[in-house]
Formats: C-alpha cells, sequence, structure tokens
C-alpha cells in the first residue's frame, strides 16, 4: 500500500491574499445567514457510525458541529431538510464565482491540480483503461491535467458557469451538465462509471446526506480494480480547531450549511467497509484523498496522519495540541 502524508503549500501562489481570505469569509457568513431560517433537522446521532454519544464542537453562523466520540466524525446536527435549496440556480450567477478566472485557473492548475492529478497517476501507471471520470469536476482543471498526461477525459458538473468556463479551457465539450443521483442515474453517467478506469471525486461527499449509499453505489457499478479517488475535508485536522476557535471568520472547512460531514479517517473506513472497496490513503494536513480500489470486500488498515490520542475524555485545547 502506498501512503503519502503532507506537500508543500503557499496560500499566496494561488493568490489567496488576506483580502481575499476576508472577503471569503464574509461570503459563508451570508450565504449562511440566507439559509438560517430555513427549516432544519435536528441530528441526535451520528451519520457515520450511528453512536449517539456526541458532544458540541463548534457553532459557526447559527449552525452547530457535533463531533462522535466513537468513529470522530464532524457532522452538521441542524441541516436543512431540503439540501436541494442550497444548489439550486438558474445558470445567470456561480455559487464558485471566485473560480471564474483565468488567472486563478493557472495557478491552481500548477499548484494544485497538477500535483494531485500526478499523484493519481502513479497510483494508476500500470492501468490500461485510461478514460478519466471527474464528477463535480468544478473548473476543470484536474481534467485539464489529467488530459495532458494522455488520458480521454469526461466531466459532469451542475454548475453552468462553471462547465462553459472547463470547456473553454479544455477546448472542447468534455463537461457534461449534470451530478450524481444515486436513485436516478443519468444514462450517459452511469455508463461511463460503469467505463472509467479512473473516477474523482473531489470536495463532493462532504456535501451529501448518503455518503454510504454512495460509495455502495460506485462500488456495484464499477469496473473491478478501476480506482475511485474522494477528497474529503479531514479531522482531526488543524484546519477543524481553527474553525472552532475563531467561528466567525470561516470561509473553508466547516462551512455550514453546505458541508455536513468532516470526516476521519475511521468514517471513512467505516463508509468504505461496506462494497467491495479496498483502500489506500494520501492523508493531507486538513484534507484525505482517498482511493479506492474495486476488488473483493477488504480494507486495509492505514495509519493516521497525525497523532491521535483524541477520546471522549479529552478536553478541547488539549486534543488541539496533540493534533498540532
Amino acid at each position: 500500500m502506498l501512503e503519502k502524508y503532507g506537500k508543500a503549500f503557499d496560500n499566496k501562489a494561488i493568490l489567496r491574499t488576506p483580502q481575499w481570505l476576508k472577503m471569503q469569509s464574509k461570503n459563508a457568513k451570508q450565504k449562511a445567514k440566507k439559509f438560517a431560517k430555513e427549516e432544519k433537522e435536528s441530528l441526535k446521532a451520528c451519520p457515520i457510525c450511528e453512536s449517539e454519544e456526541v458532544v458540541e464542537f463548534a457553532k459557526i453562523y447559527a449552525f452547530i458541529y457535533k463531533e462522535c466520540q466513537n468513529c470522530q466524525n464532524l457532522f452538521l446536527s441542524n441541516p436543512l431538510k431540503d439540501l436541494k435549496k442550497l444548489y439550486t440556480n438558474d445558470g445567470k450567477e456561480s455559487a464558485f464565482e471566485c473560480y471564474l478566472s483565468d488567472a486563478l485557473f493557472t495557478k491552481r492548475l500548477e499548484h494544485i491540480a497538477k500535483p494531485k492529478v500526478g499523484f493519481i497517476d502513479e497510483i494508476a501507471k500500470n492501468c490500461e483503461n485510461k478514460l478519466w471520470l471527474d464528477i463535480g469536476s468544478g473548473g476543470g482543471e484536474n481534467l485539464y491535467a489529467a488530459k495532458a498526461l494522455g488520458y480521454e477525459v469526461v466531466g459532469y458538473e451542475s454548475d453552468l458557469k462553471l462547465l462553459q468556463f472547463s470547456n473553454e479551457k479544455l477546448k472542447g465539450d468534455y463537461v457534461k451538465q449534470g451530478f450524481l443521483d444515486i436513485q436516478n442515474c443519468d444514462k450517459s453517467l452511469l455508463e461511463t462509471i460503469k467505463n472509467a478506469g479512473i473516477i474523482t471525486f473531489f470536495n463532493v461527499l462532504e456535501h451529501l446526506s448518503n455518503p454510504k449509499q454512495v460509495l455502495e453505489f460506485f462500488a456495484q457499478n464499477m469496473q473491478k480494480n478501476a480506482l475511485l479517488v474522494i477528497e474529503v475535508p479531514r479531522h482531526p485536522s488543524l484546519s477543524s480547531y481553527v474553525n472552532a476557535l475563531a467561528s466567525d471568520k470561516v470561509y473553508r472547512h466547516l462551512i455550514p450549511p453546505f458541508h455536513l460531514n468532516i470526516f476521519s479517517e475511521k468514517a471513512l473506513k467505516i463508509l468504505g467497509g461496506g462494497g467491495n472497496l479496498k483502500s489506500l490513503v494520501n492523508g493531507l494536513l486538513d484534507k484525505v484523498l482517498w482511493t479506492f480500489y474495486i476488488v473483493l470486500k477488504i480494507l486495509i488498515k492505514t495509519k493516521p496522519f497525525m497523532r491521535n490520542s483524541h477520546n471522549s475524555q479529552t478536553p478541547f485545547k488539549k486534543s488541539l495540541m496533540q493534533t498540532i
């Protein structure tokens, strides 16, 4: 099993100036306020392991994240009842306007997409199937990097402005409009899932209320020995604790009401154990890039990125210092 922990990263290199960070924090607060009066659920148990042994971790913009004491998963305990309201738009504006920039695309391609795609390419170097499917393909930089390495690429994106921006960069109709609905999957998307050698599913799973069922859907429909690569926000991580300590300045990681789960590695193992999944982990500081081989029901035990002595009796500050 291949493991890779951490990488050099510079916020300024991708144009994340102090002014940009301040603006993103303001935008996140406004979006949360917009949905704060919507009808909400009240979750009493962890949505991953179903344990009711949970404690409040952070209150951010009137939304509450709780931590499961069994699997260490963080989850939004008062999510919207109708999550579709978060992602409905008419195509005239994008929820990701900050990514619709030529300059930022170039920076993200160099500093984020190429290293990430290159790492996946290393894992898949013996894979003869060169069809790469990216679901929730965003601004298209990952597809661009994969295409440059010789892969046949297909993307699916629900945001119309991101879709148009991506295809302009890719110089073709590579990205289709759509999203993954496992109850009524688009026929074209399902066919591509069945044929792909690599499927990337970056920063999507944390938005879904049924992550276990989604991974089981992939396990049932992908080719044997194909790769499913997901990237999700990670807990415990420095970002989790920074968000909790500066809860009025949050712009990433714990983003209510959009991010429903901030996954621990134990939580991901629980999710992956339900399907025909064998796992390979690349743990970063506050992200987990998790690769599943679709094979027999085997789940490889992985080492955590950071020393994890967190438990239900550990005070918040002690847990923070142990994580750092």
